[in-house]
């Protein structure tokens, strides 16, 4: 009676292990979940900001996909200021967090928080702003050489079927390298068209900011045609000065249009934008995390299309 009593307890055993263990014996994993099965997994996101618009699309991107995934998110906003992202790296490594999500105030700075963070196991995806080092595990955003070289080339065959000089004006922030990057392929598109005349960059980092600059290059500059505005704030503030100035002989181009850009496009002021995917950009960068966490191979490069917008489309994108 002992012995078979002894028996069925084994096989009970036995059969309780088996349904706790993967078919390879190890605890059981699922995605979105922690091996020992009862704790979510955690992603720590530093973004660059969550003051911009563009950049709150992604996190709404983040925690759309983390909800749907049962991921936990962690997320810091350092309003650009290195110090507080690195901090904030540093508390997700003491935290244990299972990934990374890097939107870089400084891409270079912050390159020994995160290989550091990489030298303890943690996956390291970035978004929006390159880094370059060989711990991120992949880049995730928009090409913005090429984006830039996009707005260019549509600028290009205006003034050329124009068939006038053009001097462009430059609003942008300086520090960003996202922005630089913009810049570099809109002057390659038009570098080799007869008539153009770029002026030096003005700083125009925020709203306030960029329409204060817009306010005095067109009263320095009243030859001026176009303007070239590298972000959302350069864009409004830009639009916002010529609206003021009843300006309607000169055109914005540039990129992220919101609600208030896309009348600036049907009312003529606003010749084209390149619109961005901020919350796909968001999205992605949670799938590649989860792919990392689970011993995927990622590409180094996941780019995310950009949609050129003017007259002909901007209904598509934005309700009157």
């Amino acid at each position: 009676m002992k012995k078979a009593l002894f028996a069925a307890l084994l096989v009970a055993l036995t059969l309780l292990s088996a349904c706790s263990s993967g078919s390879n014996g190890q605890p059981g994993k699922t995605e979105g979940n922690k091996s020992d099965g009862n704790k979510k997994l955690v992603v720590g996101v530093t973004y660059t900001t969550l003051r911009h618009e563009f950049f709150i699309d992604i996190s709404k991107g983040v925690n759309k996909k983390a909800e749907e995934e049962g991921i936990s998110v962690l997320s810091n906003d350092p309003n650009l200021d290195l110090s507080k992202q690195v901090s904030a790296i540093e508390d997700y490594m003491q935290k244990g967090v299972d990934a990374l999500i890097v939107l870089a105030t400084d891409n270079a700075g912050v390159i020994p928080a995160i290989e550091e963070a990489k030298s303890k196991g943690i996956p390291i995806i970035t978004a929006d702003n390159v880094v370059d080092s060989d711990s991120v595990d992949t880049f995730i955003g928009t090409e913005n050489y090429e984006a830039g070289k996009l707005i260019g080339d549509q600028l290009k065959k205006k003034i050329e079927a124009d068939g006038k000089e053009a001097t462009i004006a430059i609003v942008t922030w300086k520090q960003s390298f996202v922005q630089k990057e913009r810049l570099r392929g809109f002057k390659d598109a038009l570098a080799d068209v007869k008539g153009v005349k770029f002026l030096n960059e003005q700083p125009g980092y925020n709203r306030e900011e960029s329409m204060a600059t817009v306010e005095n290059i067109i009263q320095a500059n009243p030859d001026v045609s176009y303007i070239f505005a590298t972000s959302e704030n350069s864009v409004t503030g830009s639009l916002a000065a010529l609206e003021s100035a009843n300006k309607s002989n000169i055109q914005i181009v540039g990129f992220d249009p919101t609600p208030e850009a896309a009348d600036g496009i049907r009312n003529g002021h606003i010749y084209a934008l390149i619109q961005q995917q901020p919350q796909l950009i968001g999205e992605k960068a949670i799938e590649a995390a989860l792919d990392a966490i689970n011993g995927k191979q990622l590409e180094k490069n996941i780019s995310i299309p950009v949609v050129l917008l003017d007259k002909s489309n901007v209904d598509e994108h934005f309700a009157k």
